[in-house]
């Protein structure tokens, strides 16, 4: 961190970039900062829109390091004012008469304060500039939670409601039909009303994206601000403005329209660094208001990535330590990405972490979130006795008329659905020949020196599974073949009978590596039905 900063210049600077934002038509660089980190000042967000216009989460070195994720190689940092704070000792001063106060001693009673010195620079990173451990985000939380069928219309019902019944703020919210109209909702100052039209404003979505900003302009144009004898196309400017960052921050598309008039606050700057002032103010208020009305849900998101918890349940359900740092092998439902991963504790923090065979971080939290365990594939030096095959563990279900979902050993749906069931059991197919593989790896890095029969069933399985996804039901291949052959697969899922895999390959680079082994693969004769009707 350096010296103390010039205010002055610290002045200059953000002047300078604002006029640069401007000039090159990058204003909504700012409004995704002040999205993305709605807590930021503004001083600060105009910097880090300056440096880095696609900044989602801001942290120092040593913040990222506790964390779990460390810093690139070579990523330049982002300046951001820090405040400074000196300590004073003042004497205890009774408010009423003024007079100092004073113990049963008679002595003067003092108080230590802290007072604002001053601004330092600080150097900060993304996390788009970090590897590591993922970091859960309650904004891509909820973003994820408004997809859901009918939790946007409960957010808007709910919002609707909150501000209706809010005593101390007057501004109330109706619904009416205007057929022969084309606006979507408007706001009247002189009664601090909000109607919404139902006639052109008919989904959740849009009935929403309507409030947001006619609301805005009650927290800014009301009949009691200032603000409201601004020029009408500066109030638009500024509630269009802050109906974006709302918008962005619940990851719901949206134009900016009113750039001209935003254009022509880079005029005065000070009209336009008061004008985004007040738009982060209350696009801030909109964005806490909103999320205290998903409370619950945010909690429950909170306590879904208790790492205590997840560890306890893993043992319990697996009989085993994590801190005998088992290797588990885990499947991603969504896209059939079978990994395996060694747990491994931070003694610093003492969390205990997965490291994959791909050599990524992850938190435990991920083992609710976005993997599923299929098998302990290593514990104690020992392997896994008992094989969990994907088909056994995973079924496709029809959940409704032209719907099909990915359901789990219990009958746990999954958000992976399919509009044909033949599309589902390719899926499943594929996900075997995946864990296949990845058992393969695992087997050529464990220190097991007896893996024998783990070896034997993943042989079985693989030629099992390449054989039914393309057809060949009595498929004898040599294992190193099936391996070749199922690697290329992974890559090319859409080639799906021995036919279209052949012409593939025909169709290959012949000088390259890969198709040299696949052509080996489909031209043996060491086996006699190999790859062969």
């Amino acid at each position: 961190m350096s010296n103390k900063v010039d205010l002055t210049e610290v002045s200059k600077r953000l002047e300078t970039n604002l006029e640069d934002l401007f000039k090159n038509d990058r204003f909504q660089d700012l409004l995704h900062v002040l999205a993305s980190g709605h807590q930021y000042s503004f001083q600060n967000a105009l910097l880090i829109a300056s440096q880095k216009p696609d900044a989602t989460m801001i942290r120092g070195f040593k913040q990222w390091q506790s964390l779990g994720r460390h810093v690139n190689k070579g990523e330049r940092s982002i300046d951001i004012l820090v405040p400074t704070f000196q300590k004073t000792e003042e004497q205890k001063i009774n408010q009423p008469s003024g007079n100092v106060l004073t113990d049963e001693h008679g002595d003067v009673q003092s108080e230590v304060k802290e007072t604002l010195s001053g601004y330092v620079y600080g150097k900060v990173f993304d996390v788009s500039q970090t590897s590591g451990r993922d970091i859960p985000s309650v904004r891509d939380f909820v973003q994820t939670e408004l997809q859901a069928d009918g939790s946007m219309q409960d957010l808007y019902d709910k919002f609707v409601h909150q501000i209706n019944i809010d005593e101390k703020n007057p501004l109330t919210i109706q619904e009416e039909g205007h057929e022969n109209e084309r606006f979507g909702g408007y706001y009247n100052s002189a009664t601090n009303d909000i109607v919404i039209n139902t006639a052109v404003s008919q989904t959740a979505d849009q009935k929403f994206r309507v409030l947001i900003h006619e609301y805005a302009h009650g927290l800014l144009h009301n009949k009691e601000s200032e603000l409201r004898e601004l020029p009408r196309s500066h109030r638009e400017a500024q509630a269009e403005s802050a109906a974006y960052i709302v918008s962005h921050y619940y990851g719901l598309e949206t134009d900016l329209t009113s750039t001209g008039y935003i254009a022509t606050w880079a005029q005065d700057i000070n009209v336009a660094k008061q004008a985004i002032r007040e738009v982060q103010s209350v696009s801030g208020q909109m964005i806490d208001q909103l999320n205290e009305l998903q409370s619950e849900k945010i909690k429950g998101f909170y306590q879904s990535i208790d790492t205590e918890k997840v560890k306890s349940a893993v043992e319990e359900k697996w009989n085993v330590l994590l801190a005998d740092k088992p290797t588990l092998q885990l499947i991603d439902l969504k896209n059939g990405l079978v990994v395996f991963a060694k747990v491994e504790e931070n003694t610093r923090d003492q969390q205990f972490y997965l490291r994959t065979n791909t050599n990524r971080l992850l938190p435990l939290s991920d083992l609710e979130q976005r993997y599923t365990i299929i098998n302990i594939l290593e514990n104690k030096n020992e392997l896994v006795k008992e094989f969990k095959k994907v088909e056994d563990f995973i079924k496709i279900e029809k959940i409704e008329e032209g719907k099909y979902a990915v359901t789990m050993e219990g009958g746990q749906t999954t958000e992976r659905t399919f509009a044909k069931k033949v599309e589902g059991q390719k899926f499943v197919q594929k996900t075997a020949i995946a864990q296949s593989l990845n058992t393969e790896r695992f087997l050529s890095v464990t220190s097991v020196k007896e893996t024998k029969h783990l070896q034997t069933k993943n042989e079985k399985q693989l030629n099992e599974q390449i054989g039914k996804y393309i057809k060949e039901k009595n498929l004898k291949a040599e294992h190193k073949h099936n391996v070749t052959v199922g690697w290329h697969l992974m890559k090319n899922p859409l080639l799906q009978s021995r036919d279209a895999l052949n012409k593939n390959i025909e169709s290959l680079n012949p000088h390259h590596n890969d198709t040299k082994e696949l052509k080996e693969a489909f031209s043996s004769k060491e086996t006699q039905h190999e790859l062969e009707k």
